[in-house]
């Protein structure tokens, strides 16, 4: 009898674990098919901030790689057009690469946002109507989906407001080439140039031809609005050599009008910082190796240059990342068996 009673109970127990288990795995098959139905297919898929049910937070200026997954209407193709819908800024067109096939296509794009962006976009694939949907975004969405537009703070970008400009640095070198200036310089059409003769500075001259010689990093800063923009308290150092601070536009306040180009270069108001170079040349920026403790012929010294300007009334600070200004740390001039010249043409920063 005790014996039946143990068995008997066992199986109750046997019973009811197996119904556990039965439900256990009905909730995740269902679970499962619920998560896998709430994705419809063409679903915009970025790896952004949510900003609302219907679009995702992109900074202006800034590129993001998405993918339309589920996109089953693109099985078979190589590429389809993205479409990028504003109703500010009319249509623009990217090339979406597929993968996959059947219901598990995906197109993969990117996109720049413009720097002047604001309101909101709608993402759209293959053809302009056919618009991407929400349902990743929103689990279970089916509205239209694409990108909101917004400030480094994720708040709405403003309409109206003035486009950032773009930034530039360069080299230029007529000590040893006898026109070695990038593109554009000064008398280029549009250029504010502030360079030698400025606030009375005299720049070394020299050689055959004579001519004005320039061993200098260069700043070039295009106004890309409309609008007049106003440039003051420009100055370079490099974090880590306590000499290096440029200082060659005192009292610098100007004017740059709609779609001009500023370029910032040696002035002569005085000699090196640091002391290394003969002469008035006042932002030879790729001298520092040689002020550097310790520095050792062809190695980089690590030094990045920083610049700091004030645009419209607000500071900015810009790290040489790519040692543009300072020739990759190493001055080619003292160093290299057959010093080439220093020109650099300009690089984009920002």
């Amino acid at each position: 009898m005790k014996g039946r009673l143990v068995l008997r109970s066992a199986g109750r127990r046997s019973a009811a674990g197996l119904i556990a288990i039965v439900a256990v795995v009905a909730a995740v098959v269902g679970f499962a098919s619920g998560a896998s139905a709430g994705i419809a297919s063409g679903a915009l898929h970025c790896n952004l901030p949510v900003y609302n049910p219907t679009h995702y937070a992109l900074q202006v200026g800034t590129t993001v790689t998405c993918t339309i997954d589920g996109a089953s209407d693109a099985s078979g193709k190589t590429t389809v057009p993205v479409y990028i819908k504003s109703s500010l800024f009319g249509n623009t067109t990217v090339t979406g690469t597929v993968s996959g096939s059947g219901a598990s296509t995906k197109i993969t794009f990117t996109y720049t946002a413009p720097r002047n962006g604001c309101e909101t976009t709608i993402v759209a694939y293959i053809s302009l109507g056919n618009n991407t949907n929400n349902s990743i975004i929103t689990p279970g969405g089916h509205s239209a989906a694409g990108f909101a537009y917004v400030d480094a703070a994720g708040n709405p970008a403003p309409c109206g407001a003035p486009t950032p400009p773009h930034i530039f640095l360069g080299y230029a070198d007529s000590y040893r080439v006898v026109a070695g200036f990038p593109s554009p310089w000064q008398g280029d059409p549009n250029v504010t140039f502030i360079g030698c003769g400025y606030a009375g500075g005299v720049c070394p001259h020299g050689f055959n031809p004579d001519r004005v010689l320039y061993d200098s990093g260069a700043i070039r800063i295009d106004n890309t609005s409309a609008s007049s923009m106003t440039v003051s308290n420009a100055s370079v150092e490099l974090p880590g050599l306590a000499c290096a601070n440029f200082t060659p536009w005192p009292g610098l306040n100007v004017s740059v009008p709609g779609g001009g180009t500023l370029i910032l270069t040696q002035t002569g108001t005085s000699g090196d910082p640091c002391g290394v170079e003969v002469g008035n040349f006042n932002f030879d920026t790729s001298d520092t190796w040689e002020a550097f403790p310790g520095h050792a012929c062809g190695a980089n010294d690590g030094l990045i240059p920083r610049i700091h300007i004030t645009i419209n009334g607000t500071p900015q600070t810009i790290d040489d990342t790519g040692q543009i200004l300072n020739w990759k740390g190493v001055d080619p001039m003292e160093c290299l068996p057959s010093p080439p010249s220093e020109l650099e043409n300009w690089v984009q920063v920002q």
